[in-house]
């Protein structure tokens, strides 16, 4: 049996960024919230034209 997957491309701005502490919380607030509805994130990578970072993600369909 073939495993199906859905994806799912979070984008997190620089704007949310102030400061290192606020960078982090942010990221882990949101790593959580879509860890909890079932997400695994794959890869991060800075976003095309620099405006923040894009995380993509996988679960199960």
């Amino acid at each position: 049996m073939r495993n199906r997957w859905s994806y799912k491309v979070e984008h997190i701005k620089y704007e949310m960024f102030t400061n290192r502490e606020t960078r982090n919380s942010n990221i882990e607030d949101t790593l959580n919230r879509l860890g909890m509805e079932g997400w695994e994130m794959v890869e991060v990578m800075t976003s095309p034209g620099g405006s923040g970072l894009d995380f993509y993600l996988k679960r199960p369909s």
